[in-house]
């Protein structure tokens, strides 16, 4: 299991789940990814309220609400969904989770090499504090977020957009407290103009009582301080609104506010350079929200993130590719795995190109909510010219368009789930993963509570 992130945890529980003996190789001393950020969950459900997160996934939600650590997820006018969790206690609880099950972890370790032979891998090679360590598997699964497996033995990916390769920017969320939200809703109220739907969205603008009386409630607003505050000469960061996290009872709040355009995320000197742009531009967020916007004058940063947000970097190419038209009609498949319900969310790739067929100035968003959940093929999930190899989280065989989608975490822990119970399978029956019969994997995850079809309603 190469990655321990959103989609990798759920894959390490399935896999050792499903009777597997489970190693999970990752990078950090924890499990959870991004995922331990503090971003709100969007598309556990549709926007009609049906379930599209099931599984192993919805199993962690609802011991997070249980435990007072999330809110129970609901509908929502702009996103058609979301929950608020709490991120630390998120990391602890999918950990223990991950033991209980049986998984064994090797932290603190990455991958420097592989050795494949006709579409077979046999090891990985992995570096940490021992030096280089080879790892044998009868299957792996590739939830790196970057298909990092994938790209070294030979498999099929894109990168980026058709035809020129661009990305989504990339972002570094982090937290303030100190917040008094009585006096920024008393703003927002007062200031309709600030609290409009962004240009680009879909759905309905919140009313200030959804604002007010809405556990967990998550926003972009502030449009009209950000173009005074440019005019001052006080932001220079390339955004048009300011996203907020907030969560029940508490005074810190998440910020999503910082972007970078142009990085490519398996470009070590890329990374490191949209690091610093973000950590610098995180200072300058800090300054505008005391100086500009009601309720944040005394806040003060409580926790950076571990690393920069990458939306976007390779697509793996399986026997199918999940498109916009897939996402946005809600199609299902005969092979499906699982379902997403993350909106259709991409942030502009530069200024002055095209974002769904509309022309973007650089410091927006769009996205489009789904009423309808999609199905996810199990073609999606495995790399076209390898045998024993399955992928889950955000590097799916999906286009530019459909992964802003597929990247959201509810639908990486849905992904993630279906990747490590395939290739669980694939071990156990000691079959390529490809060779496997759709109809018998789908049996196994629905024994698992997967959600493969459009019935559960939770609202």
């Amino acid at each position: 299991m190469l990655g321990g992130g959103t989609a990798g945890s759920m894959a390490a529980i399935a896999a050792a789940r499903t009777g597997a003996r489970t190693l999970v190789v990752e990078k950090y001393g924890y499990l959870g990814g991004l995922m331990s950020l503090g971003m709100h969950m969007l598309g556990s459900l549709d926007g009609d309220g049906y379930w599209a997160l099931g599984g192993y996934g919805r199993e962690l939600l609802l011991d997070l609400v249980d435990s007072g650590y999330a809110t129970r997820p609901d509908v929502d006018s702009l996103f058609g969904a979301l929950n608020a969790q709490d991120p630390e206690a998120l990391k602890l609880h999918v950990l223990r989770m991950a033991a209980d099950a049986g998984v064994e972890f090797l932290f603190h370790s990455v991958l420097v090499g592989a050795t494949a032979t006709d579409g077979q891998v046999s090891s990985i090679s992995v570096a940490n504090k021992a030096g280089i360590e080879e790892l044998r598997a009868r299957t792996f699964v590739d939830c790196s977020g970057d298909a990092d497996l994938v790209a070294r033995v030979g498999g099929e990916f894109t990168a980026g957009r058709d035809g020129d390769g661009l990305m989504q920017p990339v972002s570094n969320i982090f937290k303030v407290s100190g917040v008094d939200l009585a006096a920024t809703w008393d703003y927002l109220e007062a200031h309709p103009q600030d609290r409009t739907a962004p240009q680009g969205w879909s759905g309905e603008a919140y009313s200030m009582d959804y604002i007010r009386n809405t556990p967990g409630v998550h926003f972009l607003a502030f449009h009209q301080l950000i173009k005074a505050a440019k005019s001052a000469g006080d932001f220079s960061i390339p955004r048009h609104s300011l996203g907020i996290y907030t969560f029940p009872d508490r005074d810190d709040v998440g910020i999503n506010l910082t972007r970078v355009h142009g990085i490519d995320g398996t470009n070590p000197r890329d990374v490191s350079r949209g690091e610093v742009l973000t950590q610098l531009q995180t200072l300058e967020s800090i300054d505008f929200l005391r100086k500009y916007v009601p309720g944040f004058e005394t806040c003060y940063l409580v926790s950076a993130p571990h690393q920069l947000g990458v939306r976007e970097t390779r697509h793996i190419v399986g026997s199918y590719t999940l498109t916009r038209q897939d996402v946005m009609d809600g199609r299902d498949f005969d092979d499906q795995v699982g379902r997403g319900a993350y909106p259709l969310d991409i942030h502009d790739v530069a200024p002055g190109e095209r974002v769904l067929g509309q022309q973007v100035e650089g410091g927006g968003i769009t996205l489009w909510k789904l009423a309808h959940s999609y199905g996810i093929p199990l073609r999606a999930l495995i790399p076209n010219g390898l045998r024993n190899v399955t992928v889950g989280g955000r590097c799916i065989s999906a286009d530019h368009e459909a992964a802003g989608s597929v990247r959201g975490q509810a639908v990486c822990m849905v992904t993630g789930h279906a990747a490590g119970t395939i290739a669980a399978i694939g071990a156990k029956e000691d079959s390529p993963v490809g060779e496997l019969a759709p109809d018998a994997v789908r049996q196994v995850l629905r024994e698992q509570s997967a959600v493969l079809e459009r019935t559960d309603r939770a609202v």
